[in-house]
């Protein structure tokens, strides 16, 4: 603490403490952030040794309003000390008396159950060096893996863990004795950890012992203000399989502890390396920043090319190699919606006001306010603009037959709410619904996914084509009463029995009877009255709930092993068929 702090301490204490916000600080900027990024603060207690050299809270929070105030003693020309505050917007913040537990329920628990039914979430800390980021990632993400493994959330799945580091270019996997790895994209344009080594932990403990050993390898050096401070991005990824669902994708939850930020006085005495190592951390730092605000109103423009807003925004997630591992996050081609939580972490003392300003600037400018505008007008072709009545309406008369009941699909969303539902999640609570296989709850959420990328490109048709739409639904959705064994013609697709675990038919298309070809009269009608029919085998493709349909491949396949009619249609672009409702 300098001198000119500690002759003006006192009056610093109570101008802090008489501090007023102004109107224009505590009014609305024009709304909150959008549902799936969230940015907060945590402001941490002074350490005992900050106590002893008399330090004083520089930062007081609203929670209320979501603002942190920041405090300066500045001096005048006249050698007189003046108070300089500054409030900074969020959509939560916590301050010295809050736990670690506060701050996981308010910002870190909807990530979990999110990843777990299929989704992507991902949680940033970020702060000055010496700021407690590392020590509250490392309790936020205790409580997460209990979240994960004591059995709680819905539904089997297998939990898997891979921690790696990333320092400038270069990656290290953190669970193999910080052995370089490769960040490399697939075919399918995926990011890929390249000989990354990956656990799979049955019990909290198990994963808390990963995540723990894997922190003791990371990278750090010694700062004016930390002994160890984090010199490179930690990247703990727990892939969550879904056991109940096979073809939903994998949830993915990226808890991610940034390196340290510095102040001048930390780089005083950096050599020629630690500046490079400064300089990459800062770019990486700024390009994360330009991904989290991209996505950000990418979603709230909900992904429409038209939108001039839409257009004009623009992702660099492959500038830097932190971003372009978390492409899963960031690439706006991608087919399912992401939750973020930004946790910026600050120091309390009035010492570090001025980095503390930086901090939450930097936070500040990641909040994308969601401006408050009217509904959009209910339109049957684009699910954006259902309410919760409408989409209800809409499952009860498109989800097939037996039909998926609504309430239990979509107690209380509505249209949009529902399109970003993970598909894995989305299935398991149409397979709730009494009589409804996977393949028709997979084929329902196809239907449904099929219609609101449709109304991205197309957001308003004309009167008649709208019409002809709902015609055409109505039309595909009355189905024949009789049962389909009474109904069996050539180019039917049905579901066959499995005689046994590893039999890989499940699906086939009725090319003609048995004995159809068969020159003798009595035997061809001995072999027909078999019930036998002659079938084009139909397999997975590499795709997900995509299916080859092989001629070459053919099987005689009784009536009683098949179990119902199942509908598919030819997508030529892919060259795959898809199943329908």
């Amino acid at each position: 603490m300098d001198a000119f702090f500690q002759e003006n301490r006192d009056s610093y204490i109570n101008q802090v403490a008489a501090f007023k916000p102004s109107r224009d600080h505590s009014k609305d900027d024009g709304g909150e952030s959008g549902g799936d990024t969230l940015i907060a603060a945590r402001v941490r207690p002074l350490l005992p040794k900050e106590i002893e050299e008399n330090e004083v809270l520089g930062i007081r929070v609203r929670p209320e309003s979501g603002f942190a105030d920041v405090h300066e003693l500045r001096r005048k020309v006249n050698g007189q000390s003046a108070l300089s505050s500054s409030s900074f917007r969020l959509d939560k913040v916590y301050g010295p008396n809050q736990t670690s537990k506060d701050v996981y329920n308010g910002l870190v628990a909807p990530l979990v159950p999110w990843a777990w039914g299929g989704g992507i979430s991902t949680l940033f800390a970020y702060g000055q060096t010496g700021s407690g980021k590392t020590y509250s990632v490392s309790e936020l993400e205790r409580l997460a893996a209990a979240e994960l493994m004591r059995g709680n959330l819905e539904g089997n799945r297998d939990v898997y863990i891979c921690a790696f580091e990333l320092v400038g270019k270069e990656a290290f996997d953190l669970l193999n004795d910080r052995r370089k790895i490769v960040v490399m994209e697939d075919a399918f344009g995926e990011s890929q950890l390249v000989a990354a080594v990956e656990e799979k932990p049955t019990t909290a403990e198990e994963l808390i012992s990963h995540i723990e050993r894997s922190m003791s390898f990371r990278k750090s050096a010694p700062t004016s203000k930390n002994d160890s401070s984090s010199r490179s991005h930690a990247v703990c990824r727990i892939r969550i399989v879904n056991k109940d669902v096979v073809d939903a994708p994998d949830g993915l939850l990226f808890l991610v502890d940034l390196a340290g930020s510095e102040v001048d006085r930390d780089t005083k005495e950096h050599n020629k390396d630690r500046m490079k190592e400064t300089r990459d951390i800062n770019v990486s730092l700024s390009t994360l920043k330009d991904c989290i605000r991209g996505r950000a109103m990418w979603n709230m423009t909900d992904g429409v090319a038209t939108n001039k807003r839409a257009m004009n925004v623009h992702v660099p997630f492959r500038s830097s190699v932190l971003t372009k591992v978390l492409k899963h996050v960031f690439d706006l081609k991608g087919d399912r919606y992401c939750r973020t939580a930004v946790l910026a972490c600050v120091k309390a003392n009035a010492a570090d006001a001025g980095p503390s300003k930086n901090t939450l600037r930097y936070a500040e400018l990641l909040r994308v306010a969601v401006p408050k505008a009217k509904p959009a007008p209910y339109n049957i072709n684009i699910p954006s603009t259902w309410s919760h009545q409408s989409l209800t309406e809409w499952i009860e008369k498109n989800s097939g037959s037996p039909a998926v009941s609504s309430s239990i699909l979509a107690p209380t969303e509505n249209g949009v709410q529902l399109c970003k539902l993970p598909k894995g999640e989305f299935v398991s609570r149409c397979l709730k619904t009494p009589n409804i296989s996977p393949e028709h709850a997979r084929a329902f959420y196809d239907k449904l996914w099929r219609l609101h990328i449709d109304s991205r490109t197309a957001r308003s048709a004309a009167p008649s084509e709208v019409s002809s739409a709902i015609a055409s639904e109505d039309e595909a959705s009355q189905k024949p009463t009789a049962p389909f064994q009474e109904r069996l013609q050539t180019g039917m697709i049905v579901r066959v029995k499995r005689r046994w675990k590893a039999d890989s038919l499940q699906h086939a298309m009725i090319l003609c009877p048995e004995g159809a070809f068969e020159n003798d009269p009595e035997t061809r009608q001995e072999s027909m009255g078999k019930k036998r029919y002659i079938c084009a085998q139909i397999f997975g493709a590499v795709m997900a709930d995509a299916y080859n349909l092989s001629m070459e491949s053919k099987k005689v396949i009784a009536v009683e092993d098949m179990e119902a009619e199942v509908s598919m249609e030819w997508d030529a672009p892919t060259r795959y068929w898809f199943m329908t409702i």
